[in-house]
């Protein structure tokens, strides 16, 4: 996966404290010279509380044997996560400023520990499993040009070693020459078969020697970074209070159960501004975050002003199907509807709404402003004070605190959302189906959905549901996996006349002005992606069941979405592509449009038919027609 950056790295370490630093070129707690912590960007590190602790112990132990997870993370010390680009989820592991190595989720096989030199430097005395003792004639190659270990150099290996083991590759005497990927089984190896027994991910440096972190508290990195967190402070309240100056609105701030909102929260009192707090209940929040919105509303002694969304989701995905990381339509029906009720109701002369957005949360949040306004929430201005701290700015003002943070944090999740959100990954999902009072409920609509289509137990089993369309690198690693793969759902029978549902808006998940609709029937995508060469020239999907065009997306069972830059141009695009859609549906071949078309680009084959090469897109068909008479209306939720 490639580099995200967001900002700067501001991440150091305090060799002599043993804490993280932020910023600052010496530790604020003894004095002494910091260094950098080298992160994969976007680097937006957070604490590991002790579930997650105790996790990566259980890893280490379970691969490369008994007592292995303590020499990796000795007790007391902090530890570190940071999130880096992956296929599903990736979180490397730091302790003692360093990465020891990283807990990777893999869509078949779950998690594994990848070590990284440091952490097989830990472990190599303890190790009892993933060993393999190379000849010393493949050190140096393996070393000095990260050659994999070739079968024919292995003298000795652990047994149950098989393909896909993270493995740690030693000298006969013992001391780490590589890290790396199992390509062979022991008995392969034993047997000298021809190839790379282990391939090389990381090479550990001869002179390299391990690093035993000492102990340390919060409080300690707390006092270290004390110089940085005064000044971001300080910052983010003369922000507050110059944006509450300047717009005479009442405040509120949108609280969401989550770190980021509670932070702002703390600022936005800290400023001494008194504001009433905003929350919007989805229908799909874990009883945990429902109770700390409640419990921090009456600490703060805060008027509580909230929307309920109810069952709107679950009365919709019958009709959307489930949401999906590039199909958020319930975004719109859980989030901005009930937000633009509220705001409504609560502030029918507006609102300043002071809001916990990060830049390093995502690309499209890195490039908005700290004061924005959202045209399908009217009368909302919308601020937020943290809008270039990382996560670790924000962790560390909330112990400073002693905030009431929501549990779910020290229970093994990142972030706080929808129980079921498609857009978590795989480990966040396993501890949803622990905790998530409704998951039993949403497992019977994905039953009963696969079912209709006659889609594959894979679909639910690796929770295939969360993409409409999957990635590459997604359908590679099932594949790899011997995953067999639902790539043509089955199609429903559908009745009826064809109509259109949609939700549009920005989405409060996903940031960007989108549309995503559902035909009420699966759609004939041969001649719907003919038709939308109107438009402009059509890309397909090898198996024809996908169309893109200038931003519209359409799927083979009916889902659409639509993306613009601005509302005109969406209401323009969605109009668009129901009139093409209902045309290539029900066309009845009266060949009114082939007359309007100066190119000669289109034809009647019984229905109409688009010459692709022929056609410049003008648009000059898309005159009257029988078909899309009396149907331009569509129901937005």
């Amino acid at each position: 996966m490639g580099e995200i950056r967001h900002g700067k790295i501001h991440l150091r370490w305090c060799d002599q404290c043993d804490v993280p630093v932020m910023e600052q070129a010496s530790c604020g707690r003894c004095g002494g010279q910091t260094r950098e912590v080298k992160v994969t960007p976007p680097g937006d590190a957070r604490p590991a509380f002790d579930r997650d602790i105790g996790r990566v112990k259980a890893l280490v132990d379970s691969q490369f044997g008994e007592g292995t997870g303590e020499k990796v993370v000795p007790p007391g010390v902090i530890v570190l996560l940071n999130k880096a680009p992956d296929i599903d989820r990736m979180d490397e592991v730091i302790v003692g400023g360093d990465v020891v190595g990283a807990v990777r989720f893999n869509l078949v096989t779950g998690e594994k520990f990848l070590p990284r030199p440091l952490g097989a430097l830990a472990i190599a005395g303890t190790a009892s499993k993933g060993r393999v003792i190379v000849d010393p004639g493949a050190i140096v190659p393996i070393r000095t040009k990260k050659a994999s270990t070739l079968a024919v150099g292995v003298l000795r290996c652990d047994d149950g070693i098989a393909p896909g083991d993270e493995i740690i590759v030693l000298s006969p005497e013992g001391a780490p020459v590589s890290v790396g990927l199992a390509k062979m089984s022991s008995e392969q190896m034993r047997r000298g078969d021809r190839g790379t027994a282990v391939k090389t991910r990381w090479v550990v440096d001869g002179e390299a020697r391990a690093r035993v972190p000492k102990a340390a508290m919060w409080g300690d990195a707390i006092s270290a970074s004390r110089e940085t967190m005064a000044r971001r402070e300080e910052e983010a309240r003369r922000f507050v209070k110059q944006v509450v100056s300047e717009n005479d609105l009442p405040v509120a701030v949108s609280y969401s159960g989550g770190k980021d909102s509670l932070a702002t929260l703390l600022l936005v009192l800290d400023s001494g501004v008194r504001p009433k707090l905003m929350f919007v209940d989805t229908g799909l929040e874990f009883a945990e975050t429902r109770e700390n919105v409640s419990q921090v509303a009456q600490d703060f002694g805060l008027e509580l002003v909230s929307e309920a969304a109810g069952d709107s989701f679950w009365k919709n995905v019958g009709l959307f199907g489930p949401p999906a990381r590039d199909f958020r339509w319930c975004c719109k029906t859980c989030k901005l509807g009930p937000a633009t009720r509220l705001i409504q109701r609560e502030f029918p002369g507006g609102v300043l709404s002071f809001i916990g957005q990060r830049a390093y949360e995502s690309e499209q949040r890195a490039s908005k402003g700290r004061v924005w306004r959202n045209p399908w929430t009217p009368g909302q201005l919308a601020a937020s004070p943290i809008q270039k701290w990382t996560a670790m700015h924000v962790w560390l003002y909330l112990l400073g605190k002693g905030a009431r943070v929501n549990p779910l944090y020290s229970q093994g999740f990142e972030r706080i959302g929808c129980f079921m959100c498609p857009a978590a990954d795989l480990a966040e999902l396993e501890r949803a189906r622990e905790l998530g009072e409704d998951y039993p409920r949403w497992q019977e609509v994905l039953g009963r959905y696969a079912k209709e289509r006659g889609l594959p137990d894979t679909w639910l089993r690796y929770d295939i549901w969360r993409w409409k369309r999957l990635p590459p690198s997604v359908t590679e690693e099932l594949r790899l996996g011997g995953v067999d793969l639902p790539m043509d759902a089955a199609r429903l029978p559908a009745s009826g006349p064809l109509e259109f549902r949609s939700t549009q808006g920005y989405g409060p998940c996903v940031e960007g002005l989108s549309m995503e609709g559902v035909f009420s029937k699966p759609l004939d995508m041969g001649r719907v992606s003919n038709l939308l060469s109107v438009i402009g020239p059509v890309a397909r999907s090898p198996d024809g069941n996908i169309a893109e065009v200038r931003g519209i997306t359409v799927f083979a069972e009916g889902p659409v979405m639509v993306r613009a830059k601005d509302e005109a141009e969406l209401r323009a695009k969605a109009a668009k592509l129901k009139e093409v859609v209902l045309r290539a549906m029900n066309c009845a071949g009266c060949g009114i449009c082939v007359a309007r078309c100066e190119r000669k680009a289109l034809r009647l084959d019984g229905r109409v038919v688009i010459e692709e090469s022929t056609c410049t897109h003008c648009g000059q068909c898309l005159g009257p027609c029988p078909v899309v008479s009396f149907r331009e209306d569509d129901l937005d939720i």
